[in-house]
């Protein structure tokens, strides 16, 4: 039997080594960084798109038409599916990383002593499950009409391609931010998502094995700035439509 045959034969199957990689701190990191890096770019296309707002009713309720007729509606359901997968994989991955941490040290340290975390890195775990209950609520606002149903309303002036009317994004956003509570709920998961992702971005490289002392500080700066961009941008809708009062 040649050297060759031998590695051959004592090779593990793919499954094994991939059921081994994901059972593994390694694994968990790297799940974690894919699909928060998943979640970064859903969260940019989101707002940009959101942004039209500002440009007047046609523009925005334009943008849900499109989304909703992309691949004849198919693109939407599978962008909704991927998102809340990606939020369940980030959070069940969190959870398993941090029980992996806790029984890699099952006697305590006699001395203990307490590194220098930010706040947020200390809370990521909770902070990920209040942003996953904020989804469903935008979900339930935005998409599901659950939340102040009598400004879910369709407009005449943007049709779909069957002639029908259109969800009416603008009147929805205009007059459901003219309510503070509203606002306010906004306001806090936009919070809680800066600083999710502000110590989200200085991780996620590092986690990917993409860590150097040269540029992994412009990364992490980079990101930070994103975040905060993010957060600007997001939280300017509800703010300026609510002190506008609805004259746009």
């Amino acid at each position: 039997m040649s050297e060759s045959d031998v590695v051959v034969r004592t090779q593990l199957p793919v499954a094994r080594v991939v059921a081994d990689f994901v059972k593994s701190s390694v694994g968990a990191k790297v799940i974690m960084a894919v699909t928060g890096f998943c979640l970064w770019a859903f969260i940019i296309v989101h707002l940009i798109g959101n942004l039209q707002i500002f440009q007047g009713p046609d523009a925005i309720n334009h943008y849900g038409v499109f989304l909703r007729e992309l691949a004849h509606g198919a693109a939407l359901w599978v962008a909704r599916i991927g998102l809340i997968a990606c939020f369940v994989f980030h959070i069940f991955f969190a959870i398993r990383l941090a029980r992996l941490n806790r029984a890699a040290r099952p006697v305590a340290y006699r001395m203990k002593k307490r590194r220098v975390t930010s706040g947020a890195s200390m809370t990521m775990i909770v902070s990920g499950l209040l942003i996953l209950a904020f989804l469903f609520f935008h979900l339930a606002h935005a998409t599901w009409g659950f939340v102040l149903p009598e400004y879910f309303t369709t407009t005449n002036t943007v049709k779909f391609a069957n002639s029908e009317p259109a969800h009416d994004v603008y009147s929805m956003m205009v007059k459901g931010f003219s309510h503070a509570w509203l606002v306010v709920i906004y306001l806090v998961g936009q919070i809680v998502l800066l600083s999710h992702l502000y110590h989200g971005t200085a991780s996620l490289w590092q986690s990917l094995g993409w860590h150097h002392p040269t540029w992994s500080p412009f990364a992490s700066l980079l990101g930070r700035s994103i975040a905060a961009l993010i957060f600007i941008g997001n939280i300017a809708m509800p703010i300026v439509l609510f002190f506008r009062g609805g004259a746009m």
